[in-house]
């Protein structure tokens, strides 16, 4: 298959899904999205940060922030990706904020960011163009991607994946800008913050770095969720971490995150797996990207929520999903120096995509 049909064909499952969805729901923000979404409302609209009024049409609720106002946890980093288009739908309207015209514009955002993503993914992996496309088919229909970067997108997650493939796409180009490497490491963290452990890439590269544009580049766009915790709390802190919640790290639950029913990452989305066998048993340099996705599993696994609350798959996984993709395109080029192997390799793809929707589909109507 060439790779510009394979990218249409997945622009055009995109954005069905989210479209349908959306229209089906008459809403684009729900669950967690709630409070990422709050604080560009609050902002925009209200111009503070006194989320009462957002909780309260929601019906949902934070503990109080240092000053007795409710808090927000949650990241403000999708927020800013939101930001040009909801502002844009604001200058238009000039409503309450909440209307389909802003959820759309927000939604629209993400999904925007997970096809950008997917795009910018084929200069990582390595095989024929062929090759490319079907690694590229599953990620994006095998994996819960495919729920979060085309349904759930008022969401961290598909904007994760998205600055987990510019990161790693930066590193990768042979004349290295150390100031936007920077930036996009702080933009990956302020998304959602256990993705600091990309940090990890710059090990093969380390005697190249330039120390002084690199960090200037993670304080400058690293400053808004400083300030945004500073502002709510008084403190630079996690307020996850203040808030109660914490690590176990004497005792991961290693394969409760791989194989829970619930979620378990390599149970619901078993292509996942065959992705991380491609890094376990193909480049050296790859080694690295396992070590990446170790950490993360280790730290979501020893995490107080490691089951990851409603999820489709383990959601705390996909912004490991670029690593992942590369491992898929290292099989998939082993596999098609086989002719017959070769001429399954479509059957296959279709499987594991079915099996993804099928999961997709269980979980939209049992949660």
């Amino acid at each position: 298959m060439k790779l510009r049909i394979a990218v249409l064909i997945i622009i055009a499952v995109y954005f069905l899904g989210f479209v349908s969805h959306a229209w089906h729901l008459q809403k684009t923000v729900y669950g967690d999205g709630i409070f990422y979404y709050s604080w560009l409302r609050s902002i925009v609209v209200d111009t503070d940060l006194h989320f009462a009024n957002e909780y309260a049409r929601q019906g949902v609720s934070q503990p109080p922030a240092a000053d007795g106002r409710p808090g927000n946890k949650y990241s403000i980093g999708p927020a800013l990706f939101w930001a040009p288009a909801y502002v844009g739908v604001h200058r238009m309207f000039r409503s309450d904020g909440w209307g389909l015209p802003y959820q759309l514009a927000t939604g629209f955002t993400s999904l925007g960011a997970a096809i950008a993503g997917l795009i910018l993914l084929t200069k990582l992996l390595r095989g024929s163009p062929a090759v490319t496309s079907l690694a590229l088919l599953l990620t994006a229909g095998a994996t819960n991607l495919l729920f979060y970067g085309s349904l759930d997108t008022v969401n961290s997650h598909a904007l994760s994946f998205f600055c987990s493939v510019v990161f790693l796409a930066l590193l990768a180009m042979p004349k290295k800008n150390w100031f936007a490497v920077g930036a996009a490491l702080a933009l990956l963290a302020s998304v959602r913050l256990q993705d600091m452990v990309y940090v990890l890439a710059l090990i093969p590269v380390w005697k190249k770095i330039r120390p002084a544009p690199l960090a200037a580049g993670f304080m400058v766009f690293f400053i808004p969720q400083l300030t945004a915790w500073y502002s709510l709390y008084n403190s630079l802190a996690n307020p996850y971490i203040a808030g109660g919640e914490s690590f176990d790290l004497l005792h991961p639950h290693i394969l409760g995150t791989l194989f829970s029913p619930q979620s378990g990452l390599f149970l619901w989305t078993p292509v996942t797996a065959i992705g991380i066998y491609g890094l376990l048993t193909g480049a050296k340099t790859y080694r690295i990207l396992l070590l990446i996705f170790a950490m993360q599993l280790y730290f979501i696994a020893s995490w107080s929520t490691w089951w990851q609350g409603a999820s489709v798959s383990g959601r705390m996984f996909v912004s490991t999903l670029p690593l992942i993709a590369v491992g898929l395109a290292d099989v998939t080029k082993r596999v098609y120096t086989h002719a017959l192997l070769r001429s399954v390799l479509p059957i296959i793809v279709a499987a594991f995509t079915v099996i993804n929707v099928m999961g997709i589909f269980y979980y939209l109507f049992t949660n």
